[in-house]
């Protein structure tokens, strides 16, 4: 299975001795779709041009300057979220909190080790896949 993982190499954090793009760590930081803050997680997709949509839905595109893509491999045994598993965690989650459900989910996988990544659609483009 390939992954594709995009980020800015010029940022204060990616320029600090030791940084290593593929800890995890900014999940420590705080939450996103499929995690509670405290976690350490990456985020990666399918395949290069969703990674890059994936930034850009989140910043201003004045802002995006020059990236490092990272290509991962690893084996294809892995845990898949179906869309209609996504569609279930998001009618389930409350109204205020729609990610409410699949950041359990995701915070589950994570504490439980149950496989190495974790496959999930994409919000931003549907027929894409995430992989955490």
């Amino acid at each position: 299975m390939l992954a594709w993982r995009i980020f800015d190499h010029a940022a204060a954090y990616a320029t600090q001795p030791g940084f290593d793009p593929l800890d995890g760590a900014g999940g420590l930081q705080g939450a996103a779709r499929w995690h509670h803050r405290g976690h350490p997680i990456l985020y990666a997709a399918s395949n290069p041009s969703l990674a890059l949509l994936e930034i850009l839905v989140h910043i201003d595109p004045r802002r995006f300057r020059e990236q490092t893509l990272l290509r991962l491999e690893f084996e294809d045994d892995v845990e898949r979220v179906s869309r209609a598993q996504l569609v279930q965690l998001l009618r389930d989650a409350p109204a205020h909190a729609p990610e409410a459900r699949t950041r359990d989910y995701g915070s589950a996988w994570l504490r439980e080790k149950r496989s190495l990544a974790l496959v999930v659609p994409s919000l931003v483009m549907p027929f894409d896949d995430n992989v955490l």
